[in-house]
């Protein structure tokens, strides 16, 4: 090399180093799809410009020749990888990736056969001849048919990848349209020049003029890779992130308008990206109102928001991130990437699982209720028992001792035998309500008869404790649907409490009654008497099993305390009610009124 070809070879390695450059920062990212064939494209520019640096400063034709064949090995290498990069770039596999390289590649390795072997046949070049100049010897040659079919076989694939880049580029993000565009202009500076050469449009003594388009060329790919990091990510790469994750996804810009959306963002706002690219947020998130009147103006953000979408709850978990063009970007952010996802199925089950923990607390809650229920009855039980059997073992003893006594000794064992009997009748029949083997016999029951049949039957019973029983029913019949044994002996229960606590001279007045309540008729009796009433602190535990008022300790009343709790049982099994009035005031009484579902 003569130190005179220096200043016209410098352009051609500065080309050399800026492809080599490209290519092996293209190799550093080969994980990322086409990076590979990327850097083998601007690899074999460098190769290409190799060779025209040495065919440049050789001084014979054969030498010439050589160097010359290097460079259509490059220049052919240079479209395949070119049309493998954009393929990988933009999503589009070869569905039998062997069989189709195998055929692309096939045209120029019988072109590189006749190549190596043209001094045979003279197809490639046939009047190849050195021209001296400066400042190089020129290698000149006319192109034949053969190299003008390669040649256009080359172009037909470099403007199919450009295709696949261009159309891309139309419906693509503005990031990867400035990506593709760089690129695109950097394919297409070297086919020019390509184009050019083959037209015989060259420097003076300069066969080639590519070589030196591919110094332009790459120092634009070059920006590209560090100006929109070329090979961090790439179309395919984000579309099957973003396209493929369920979470909904969008990007606004500065200005807050939409500028991206995943498909499932466009599924749950019912409506297609087309319509919503470059809308106002306010606009495109109308159905979302919850998330634009509370998260307009953040930036970044995440927490949980309720929506309604077609007429159903849902729960989002949102996260809002500014969104920088570069990570060292300090200048502010250019704009926010809303991310949802709907866990309305985690809610619903984590409610579920809260539902099914408090029905358990309450569960036990109830089981705790019950065993303290069960240890009260219990006792209740008992001590309500050994109460008569102790004294049936001590009237029977003195029975034996003092046989004189045998009248008044039998008479208390015959009381404390007939509580007893009472007591585990009473036991019996409240056992057989709670269990519900009780079968209520319903039927159309008249109030009036049945009232009046029972009042008849305990007249005389009445009348033998100094009482005064009075009977007030309507002229027209009052009827339910009830079962007439057990409303009797709700009825017989209230007579007796009655009285057993209103003294000698008082009255019980029964009568019968209608009313309408929560939209339904209701028949029923009440029984009225001048006791000692019911203190308001005693009502509500009236109906528990075996509580007995202050009354019935001060009087000393024989009860089992399971009456009204049995009237009760059978009342709810009726699904009626039973209600008390009484101040507490010795002389006004007590007043109980058993309402049933009045039969027509």
């Amino acid at each position: 090399m003569q130190p005179i070809h220096l200043p016209y070879l410098l352009p051609y390695a500065i080309s050399f180093l800026i492809s080599l450059s490209v290519a092996m920062y293209a190799w550093q990212r080969r994980s990322v799809p086409g990076a590979r064939a990327f850097a083998l494209a601007t690899a074999s520019q460098a190769a290409w410009t190799f060779g025209y640096i040495f065919e440049l400063n050789s001084d014979t034709l054969a030498a010439k020749l050589f160097w010359d064949n290097v460079q259509f090995i490059a220049t052919f290498i240079w479209p395949l990888a070119f049309l493998a990069f954009s393929m990988a770039y933009t999503g589009r596999p070869c569905l039998r990736p062997f069989l189709t390289w195998t055929l692309l590649v096939l045209p120029f390795l019988l072109f590189w056969g006749l190549m190596w072997t043209d001094r045979y046949h003279g197809l490639v070049r046939p009047s190849a001849s050195l021209v001296p100049g400066e400042p190089f010897d020129a290698l000149i040659y006319d192109f034949t048919a053969v190299v003008w079919l390669v040649s256009s076989y080359a172009y037909v694939l470099a403007f199919y990848a450009l295709y696949l880049l261009v159309f891309r580029f139309t419906w693509t993000q503005a990031l990867y349209r400035q990506q593709m565009f760089l690129v695109v202009i950097g394919v297409l500076i070297p086919m020019v020049g390509v184009l050019l050469t083959l037209m015989g449009v060259t420097f003076t003594f300069q066969r080639d003029t590519t070589p030196i388009t591919f110094a332009i060329s790459n120092l634009l790919i070059a920006w590209g890779l560090f100006r929109y990091h070329l090979f961090d990510i790439v179309p395919v790469a984000r579309d099957t992130v973003f396209d493929g994750i369920s979470d909904y996804v969008l990007v606004l810009d500065a200005n807050n308008r939409l500028v991206d959306m995943n498909p499932a963002a466009q599924r749950a706002l019912g409506v297609p990206a087309s319509r919503l690219i470059g809308q106002p947020a306010v606009q495109v998130l109308a159905t979302w109102d919850d998330l634009v009147r509370g998260f307009g103006a953040e930036t970044s953000l995440k927490t949980e928001i309720k929506i309604d979408r077609q007429g159903q709850t849902r729960f989002l978990a949102l996260r809002i991130t500014p969104l920088y063009a570069h990570k060292d970007n300090g200048r502010g952010s250019n704009g926010r990437i809303i991310v949802a996802r709907d866990v309305t199925e985690r809610r619903r089950a984590e409610q579920m699982l809260e539902e099914r923990s408090e029905q358990l607390q309450a569960a036990n809650e109830e089981l705790r209720i019950l065993s303290q229920v069960k240890d009260e009855f219990v006792a209740n039980v008992s001590h309500e028992l050994r109460t008569p059997l102790t004294n049936i073992k001590l009237y029977h003893d003195l029975l034996t001792r003092y046989p004189h006594r045998q009248e008044q000794y039998l008479a208390v064992l015959q009381r404390e035998t007939d509580r007893l009997e009472t007591l585990i009748e009473d036991l019996l029949l409240l056992s057989r309500l709670d269990r519900e083997v009780v079968a209520l016999k319903f039927e159309i029951v008249d109030l009036n008869m049945l009232v009046e049949n029972i009042v008849h039957d305990r007249q005389a019973l009445v009348e033998s404790c100094g009482l005064t029983i009075t009977l007030r029913l309507p002229v027209t019949a009052v009827l339910v649907q009830a079962d007439a044994t057990l409303t009797s002996q709700v009825l017989s229960v209230l007579l007796t409490n009655a009285m057993n606590y209103t003294p000698s001279g008082g009255t019980i007045e029964v009568y019968t009654e209608v009313g309408r309540s929560h939209g339904r008729n209701w028949a029923g009796f009440c029984v009225q008497d001048t006791g000692p009433g019911i203190l308001p602190a005693e009502q509500e535990k009236l109906f528990s099993r075996f509580f007995r008022g202050e009354a019935a300790h001060s009087s000393q009343t024989a009860g089992t305390g399971l009456g009204l709790a049995i009237a009760k049982e059978i009342i709810d099994r009726h699904h009626g009610r039973i209600t008390i009035e009484s101040t507490g005031i010795p002389g006004q009484g007590a007043a109980f009124h058993v309402w049933l579902p009045a039969g027509s």
